[in-house]
């Protein structure tokens, strides 16, 4: 089986844990970089894509497109942009014949993020892309991997680090463990 995942910093880290969790026939490709913004996937999603055929593609993205960067009044997407760019997005994977796999973004701490960054981020922006998310992938027939949902049962305060966004090393390891078990259950 090969699975690919497509993603931000939060996949980033937690790719070694999904690797540990996966069976060893799996064969497991990522961009080596972060994937960002819906609009970054977008761009550059056939690159992204495997030239051979893959099972599994598990994508995420929004944490970049709530962010507003230092000096602007708005997110990097706004919530219509964010939406047009997941249907283009989806419009291209449901295609590959591969099963899809839509992760929504992580919980944030905002009150350490704004604190720590010169970017902000806010938790409705966060709960908003990611009901559209779902929305939108639901429509599409996207199978859907609430890992927002899953990591709000953990201890959050314990997992992020204090920036707000990322994940200590046993936050990147069990978002790996939840990525593998979404993999392994979409080929069910």
């Amino acid at each position: 089986m090969r699975a690919i995942l497509i993603g931000d910093s939060i996949r980033m880290n937690a790719q070694p844990f999904v690797r540990d969790r996966l069976p060893a026939e799996v064969s497991l490709i990522a961009p080596a970089e972060n994937c960002g913004s819906s609009e970054v996937v977008r761009a550059r999603l056939r690159e992204w894509l495997p030239a051979e055929s893959c099972d599994v593609v598990h994508i995420n993205c929004g944490l970049h497109d709530i962010r507003y960067d230092p000096g602007r009044l708005r997110p990097v997407s706004l919530p219509h942009e964010y939406a047009e760019n997941l249907r283009a997005i989806f419009a291209v994977l449901v295609r590959t014949c591969a099963r899809v796999v839509w992760a929504t973004s992580t919980p944030i701490d905002e009150v350490r993020h704004n604190i720590a960054k010169a970017s902000r981020r806010y938790r409705i922006d966060l709960l908003e892309y990611n009901r559209i998310s779902i929305e939108i992938a639901d429509a599409f027939g996207i199978r859907i991997h609430d890992l927002h949902a899953r990591l709000m049962q953990a201890p959050i305060d314990a997992l992020l680090l204090p920036d707000g966004v990322h994940y200590t090393g046993a936050g990147n390891e069990l978002i790996g463990g939840c990525i593998a078990e979404a993999i392994l259950s979409a080929t069910d």
